[in-house]
């Protein structure tokens, strides 16, 4: 005859869930072999860069407010970093891939770790800034309040654009109000042409137009990145809203080479129809835009190669700037990535060699806002250390253009 041990419900389950036990009911609990991700990386990869590799949360994995780390599974020696859970459902972790010709798989184990501190700080310079930070070190500023430099003219007065920019070893490689075009701001995204109604009013330097601050929309830190969010609206001279936009931008962690950072963009009409269109002549300049620091020997190149002469709507995939900043003798620069996704990819480009890298787009056609269906565009800007081929540019495209997948699962 069998004896059971009766034990109270209440007693069975803190024992389930301090041991751990196998066929205890509930959700598994953190351990080396309870949580594994397979990173699978598409042909071609390089090993040049670390890149972002996201995974989906499966149902049942609750991070619990805790810190969580990856590590390679099998193979010595072993590597871990941290990863960092988004509010959309997903782990996400830098990693430097192996290098491969044809698809290939790792495996890593998640689990827990100790507790620390995000090396990503917000730190508001002002009331009209905010710097987000790395380790202290300033890596990137949104200037969001209505911002004027001194000596210059009441009417160029503007926000919500990326003002400095900066490489992981500090150097500024952005410009604001540069006396050859005093409306070229940092990463910006403008138009010269925004009709609205009978009018055509200009975004790009902020004639009967302006962007303008209205809220924020996410401010979050973690152990590989920070990210921002805000909702500005197109105000006209007379105070009317036209189109409400969206900024989001994530700052990752940076290393020796350079520092990724993903910038999505929305924008809809608020009521009537909202055109936007390039210069009037055949440039057709206006879009994400990015003016560059004072500089010495700038090189330009793009994915079809060093560019020797400045050039208006030549289409590109991704476009670099690199030169020497501030007088330094090293080289640094800063490449804009457009999305495939983005409307008319690839796009053609503004590039010239006084400073300014811009995706013209539309171009010299208009594109319409209209209200209740927003315009949704994304671009990657890769900030690094030397010249394109030093920094790894088409590396780090590629890396985003095919990225790696992973599957996160619960042994």
């Amino acid at each position: 005859m069998t004896t059971r041990l009766a034990i109270p419900v209440a007693w069975t389950t803190l024992i389930c869930g301090f041991l751990l036990l196998p066929g205890c009911g509930g959700k598994k609990g953190p351990g080396s072999d309870l949580y594994r991700l397979v990173a699978t990386y598409p042909p071609r990869t390089s090993s040049a860069v670390h890149v972002p590799i996201m995974a989906e949360i499966p149902p049942g994995f609750d991070p619990g407010g805790q810190d969580w780390e990856v590590i390679t599974a099998g193979g010595a020696p072993a590597t871990a970093v941290p990863v960092q859970f988004t509010g959309t459902g997903q782990l996400v972790f830098l990693w430097r891939p192996p290098e491969s010709d044809s698809e290939m798989r790792q495996t890593f184990t998640v689990r827990r770790r100790e507790l620390a501190e995000s090396p990503f700080e917000f730190d508001s310079v002002s009331a009209e800034r905010l710097l987000v930070t790395e380790n202290g070190s300033p890596a990137i500023g949104y200037v969001y309040g209505m911002h004027l430099a001194d000596g210059v003219p009441e009417d160029r007065r503007r926000a919500s654009y990326f003002h400095p920019v900066r490489t992981p070893a500090g150097r500024i490689i952005s410009d604001d109000f540069p006396e050859d075009h005093y409306h070229h701001r940092g990463i910006f995204w403008t138009w010269p042409q925004v009709f609205v109604g009978e009018d055509t009013l200009s975004l790009w330097d902020i004639r009967g137009v302006k962007q303008q601050f209205d809220d924020w929309l996410v401010r979050e830190t973690g152990p590989v990145f920070a990210r921002l969010g805000a909702r500005n609206g197109w105000y006209t001279d007379s105070g009317r809203r036209i189109v409400d936009e969206r900024v989001w931008v994530t700052v990752y962690r940076g290393s020796e080479l350079g520092r990724i950072m993903d910038f999505e963009l929305s924008w809809e009409a608020t009521e009537d129809p909202v055109g936007i269109q390039g210069s009037a002549d055949i440039k057709g300049y206006g879009g994400f835009s990015l003016r560059f620091a004072p500089f010495e020997e700038p090189v330009i190149t793009t994915s079809g190669g060093v560019q020797s002469d400045d050039s208006n709507r030549v289409p590109f995939a991704w476009a670099d700037f690199s030169a020497r900043f501030g007088g330094s003798d090293e080289y640094s620069g800063a490449a804009i990535f457009d999305h495939e996704d983005n409307i008319d990819f690839p796009n053609g480009w503004c590039l010239r060699h006084y400073g300014f890298s811009g995706i013209a787009w539309p171009g010299i056609e208009p594109y319409w806002l209209v209200a209740g269906k927003p315009l949704r565009a994304r671009y990657r800007v890769w900030v690094h250390s030397g010249d394109a081929d030093t920094g790894k540019v088409a590396a780090a495209y590629r890396s985003w253009s095919e990225p790696p997948s992973a599957q996160f699962t619960i042994r």
